[in-house]
């Protein structure tokens, strides 16, 4: 053997002795042709045995140091019989220690000599890979079982770990469903964007989110609320890779402060809203803090009437539905059961089938209405819908709104009876007022005329022989006015008091208005023709309208007799009136006096004693007026006027032309 070739086996003996593995190389025909001592020191194997090298007696000597000594010797017999088999697998010791086994054939110049044999001591490494094994289940487990959602993802912000509560979240089946996944594949885009926003800033400086409120809607449609604590996820290098979140479901807690929320403010509402409609819209402002209320209606039943009014209704699709006698609809339906009803489409089908109930308006995709009881009497139905998803009201939203109920039931009824007894104040004033403006009528406007007859009658009576027949005559005929000023006073007073009394009958009919203007112009005629005022009636002959006709009479008589007082002589009144609506708009025109704003401002109230003279000094109460505005709108009209000062004045009033 030359030198170069004794350097290369002391070189190759060399790598073969320093390599961690232990080495066997045996021959075709069993004899071992080269062993390391690791390999001897793995096995434990004598050197008196070694020296043998016999390969079969050193399987017989390792067997009984192994768990599966059968499998092992099978396996050896089988790369034997296939020498140019490549083999790796693992031997498990009695002693607990385990070996990597590793095995190529032994080639020369593409013959097969033998077979090479690789064996390495692996056993703390499986003992370390056990140990973090059986880490990391016990860290899935802990997770997977902890009620807070716990997730890191990657700086692209897609899902690297998932525990149950976070997949629940989700609405995922299964960890494999995120991982790899951001959330906008799985949340609302509102609350997607709002999480890839904080993650942003997370990565982006490094700076971590502690106990943030953040809220999102689950794929059933239910709000959910999470008290979020995020951090940056640093490698060993100090470079952020991603974040890590841990967020605890706060919805039940968000829940009961969202109630307390509503109970307050509802019951605020009570104290702070002036009317009905006010408190209405704060209630609906309160249902939409606890769920989804684009849809919503308040239904109250009057059980006198048997009658469902509807008050506050706001719809994307329908109108506000008319008062109407208890009926079919899904609203007496919740009236007739006494309890909350969730109605989807195949409930709604069932009720159709079963004739229980009928839908009224735009069908729903989903129904929920809630009775509305103060002191065990139903008062009415509070309800919400949505027309696009099935699932925006469930079992949660019923609860709710079934707890929240009767304080909203407590509040209307509080808030009607507050109202029913400012209107019952509001009527005593006004009674006490009309009391007040009766007496005024009586000691001073009614009085006043029969001083003048008192006084004029003695005149006559003492002195009647030496008056001139010119002197007489004036005297009957101031003494006529007063009469006439008293008939009339007393005629508008005795109106008005049984109007105020509710004694005056009301009988509306289909009236020609053209003559009706005409049969009272004939009755002022004469009072008009002493001072050369022309009256116009210039209301069209088809123009009709729905009125009792003794107010109307009495309407337009004292607005005419009105008309006349503050008109000069020659001056000109005009009657006409239009069409709009339904409604008539007649106005009473004169090129009177006219009036100032504030003089405007006092008709009508019957608080305020107003009294001003006519062109020709005469006299009135402003009770014609008050009489006026009893009798239209007692119609359902209204009267209002139009004045300047020395051109004029317009009275304007409405009434029904149908029912």
């Amino acid at each position: 053997m030359n030198e170069k070739s004794q350097s290369t086996i002391s070189l190759l003996n060399a790598i073969i002795e320093s390599t961690a593995d232990g080495i066997l190389v045996v021959s075709n025909d069993g004899r071992v042709l080269r062993a390391n001592k690791k390999f001897q020191k793995l096995w434990n194997i004598p050197d008196s045995l070694l020296q043998l090298k016999d390969d079969n007696k050193l399987l017989d000597f390792i067997l009984d140091q192994l768990i599966q000594p059968e499998l092992f010797i099978k396996k050896v017999q089988e790369l034997y019989s296939n020498p140019d088999e490549e083999s790796y697998d693992e031997i498990t010791f009695k002693d607990g220690r385990i070996y990597e086994r590793y095995s190529t054939s032994y080639k020369m110049e593409n013959n097969t000599l033998g077979r090479v044999w690789s064996f390495r001591d692996v056993t703390e490494q499986k003992r370390t890979e056990e140990t973090l094994r059986k880490e990391r289940i016990l860290f899935r487990t802990i997770i997977d079982n902890l009620p807070d959602a716990i997730y890191a993802k990657d700086s692209e912000f897609k899902k690297t770990l998932a525990n149950t509560a976070d997949i629940r979240n989700m609405g995922a089946a299964c960890e494999a469903e995120v991982l790899g996944k951001t959330d906008f594949e799985f949340f609302d885009p509102e609350s997607a964007h709002a999480f890839y926003n904080d993650d942003k800033t997370i990565v982006d400086t490094g700076k971590p989110v502690l106990n943030r409120e953040e809220s999102f809607t689950d794929k059933e449609g239910h709000r959910n609320w999470l008290l979020t604590t995020k951090l940056p996820l640093i490698d060993s290098t100090g470079k952020i890779t991603g974040i890590i979140g841990v967020g605890r479901d706060i919805t039940l807690r968000k829940k009961n402060e969202l109630i307390r929320e509503a109970l307050y403010d509802i019951s605020e509402a009570v104290l702070i809203t002036t009317d009905m409609n006010t408190l209405y819209k704060k209630i609906h402002e309160a249902v939409t803090i606890l769920m989804p209320a684009k849809n919503f209606f308040i239904a109250l039943y009057d059980d006198q009437k048997n009658v469902l009014s509807f008050p506050y209704m706001v719809d994307e699709y329908d109108p506000p539905f008319a008062s109407k006698p208890l009926g079919n609809g899904l609203t007496e339906y919740v009236l007739r059961k006494g309890e909350s009803v969730l109605i989807d489409a195949q409930k709604d089908l069932e009720l159709r089938a079963t004739g229980e109930a009928q839908v009224v308006g735009t069908p729903a995709a989903i129904w929920l209405g809630v009775p509305l009881k103060d002191e065990k009497k139903i008062l009415g139905v509070i309800v919400v819908q949505d027309y696009d998803n099935p699932k925006a009201y469930g079992f949660d939203e019923m609860q709710l709104l079934g707890f929240i109920s009767g304080q909203i039931a407590h509040a209307i009824s509080r808030k009607r009876d507050a109202e029913a007894i400012e209107k019952y104040v509001a009527e005593l004033n006004d009674l006490n007022k009309t009391k007040d403006k009766f007496f005024s009528i009586i000691a001073h406007d009614l009085k006043n005329p029969f001083v003048t007859l008192l006084g004029f009658s003695e005149i006559l009576l003492s002195d009647f022989k030496e008056l001139q027949s010119e002197e007489v005559l004036y005297y009957i005929s101031e003494m006529k006015k007063s009469a006439d000023l008293s008939h009339s006073l007393l005629q508008n007073l005795l109106q008005w008091s049984r109007s105020q009394t509710g004694k005056i009958e009301y009988h509306p009919q289909q009236l020609e208005l053209k003559n009706v203007i005409r049969q009272n112009i004939l009755l002022v005629n004469k009072s008009a023709e002493k001072k050369s005022i022309n009256i116009m009636n210039n209301i069209q002959a088809e123009l009709k309208v729905k009125a009792d006709e003794d107010m109307l009479n009495t309407i337009v008589r004292n607005l005419l007799t009105n008309a006349i007082k503050f008109t000069s002589k020659e001056g000109i009144i005009s009657v006409d009136a239009s069409s709009q609506y339904g409604c008539a708009e007649i106005r009473i025109k004169d090129s009177g006096i006219g009036m100032n704003e504030e003089t405007v401002n006092k008709l009508f109230r019957i608080d305020v004693t107003h009294s001003t003279s006519g062109t020709e000094n005469e006299t009135g109460t402003g009770l014609g007026l008050l009489l006026c505005k009893e009798f239209i709108e007692k119609h359902g009209g209204k009267i209002w006027v139009e004045s300047k000062e020395n051109v004029g004045s317009t009275f304007h009033f409405t009434l029904p032309q149908k029912e």
